[in-house]
């Protein structure tokens, strides 16, 4: 079966650092993958690599069997993949339905002069954006803030709008990095319920990075391990906790 995502032997330097080192790894539809690190083991860059703001220095990336190693990021948007970000990154100056809309661009069926002109089809697919970024809303249950300002909501809401706003591209992967940051513990067990609906239910394939092992370890069947920008463990979760170098690396020394 092909992969759905396929890293082939990525390297990528700045000057003089090795943030990742011949990196190769395939992500198959309909999975939910775990990667996990220390700090600065290059699992943000490995997002950057994918989603086009980094250009491996060398090596591949495949979507769909074809390269978009050197397309730019809303090029690989446009093909199907979104992300969210460790630092969230919502306008606080649209609504919470706006912040979502504005990512229907790339599938709006009508152009600007349909827009200008206010036509039956610019009206039907204005219509068709504001039914879909309602149900999202509905799903993740935030169509009681769709008039506010993401400014005022506290970090839990904030973190699901921005997955809205990731879904709204209409991805087939989606990417979250440290999704669960800042979460209480009663947020981040339902946010675990929210990724999993996403896949089930959107038929999504979900690649995502956190520091809460439990976290990722609750919801991922397969986990990738980087230290230093190097991949040095790779399976399911019960493999991944005893893994010698993975508890060197990522959760201190064995006793």
């Amino acid at each position: 079966m092909q992969p759905l995502l396929e890293l082939r032997d990525c390297t990528i330097r700045f000057g003089g650092l090795t943030a990742v080192f011949n990196l190769s790894q395939s992500i198959y539809a309909g999975e939910l993958v775990g990667l996990i690190g220390p700090n600065g083991a290059g699992k943000t860059t490995v997002f950057n690599i994918i989603t086009g703001e980094y250009k491996p220095t060398l090596g591949d990336v495949l979507f769909h069997g074809k390269s978009i190693a050197h397309q730019p990021p809303y090029a690989i948007t446009k093909a199907g993949i979104a992300r969210t970000f460790q630092n969230i990154r919502l306008f606080n100056s649209l609504s919470a339905i706006d912040n979502v809309i504005v990512a229907y661009n790339k599938n709006l069926r009508t152009g600007l002069l349909s827009a200008i002109a206010h036509t039956p089809a610019e009206m039907r697919d204005e219509k068709r954006v504001m039914d879909d970024a309602m149900n999202m809303l509905a799903m993740f249950d935030l169509t009681g803030v769709k008039d506010d300002f993401p400014g005022n909501f506290p970090y839990g809401i904030q973190r699901r709008l921005e997955i809205v706003r990731a879904l709204a591209t209409k991805p087939e992967l989606l990417l979250l990095d440290e999704p669960a940051a800042g979460l209480n513990p009663t947020e981040k067990v339902e946010l675990m319920q929210l990724i999993t609906k996403i896949r089930e239910e959107l038929n999504i394939t979900v690649l995502l990075i956190d520091h809460d092992m439990k976290f990722v370890m609750g919801m991922c069947k397969r986990i990738f391990v980087l230290d230093y920008g190097e991949k040095i463990a790779e399976g399911p979760p019960e493999e991944i906790r005893s893994n010698p170098r993975v508890i060197e690396a990522y959760l201190g020394e064995q006793e």
